[in-house]
């Protein structure tokens, strides 16, 4: 079982210079890393999402947020990753919604999402020249 100890927002850039009444056509992108500590059972994700325009009106919220979790000795992988964004992602909407309707714009509630556990790759991170230290 995944529980969410706490997050916390690591970075937070809003751009929204478009005149009032424009039509935005928002589009999402997502990532989300997993940091294992095995030895103690828990882990830190790290969430990277953008919402912009694509007609490339000047409009664009990018939050990177980092949350810490325990699971318990025996849970898979793929699970604790699916899991601990489907924990996390809440807070993420709360934050945008929240962001958007003080800057004097209605409030943005992006729709839900889910991740797939079949499509989660787990392992270490790549030595290959990359410096990421998420898996």
């Amino acid at each position: 079982m995944v529980e969410l100890k706490a997050y916390k927002i690591n970075s937070l850039n809003f751009n929204n210079k478009v005149q009032n009444g424009t039509q935005l056509k928002l589009q999402n992108q997502v990532k989300y890393n997993v940091n294992y500590i095995e030895s103690e059972n828990r882990c830190v994700g790290i969430l990277d999402f953008r919402v912009s325009d694509a007609d490339m009106n000047p409009f664009e919220i990018r939050i990177e947020m980092a949350a810490q979790f325990t699971y318990q000795e025996g849970d898979e992988k793929p699970d604790i990753h699916t899991d601990s964004f489907d924990q996390l992602f809440p807070f993420l909407r709360q934050v945008i919604n929240n962001l958007t309707t003080m800057s004097g714009m209605p409030g943005l509630m992006i729709p839900m999402m889910k991740l797939d556990r079949n499509s989660v790759v787990t392992g270490k991170p790549k030595e290959d020249g990359e410096n990421s230290p998420l898996n």
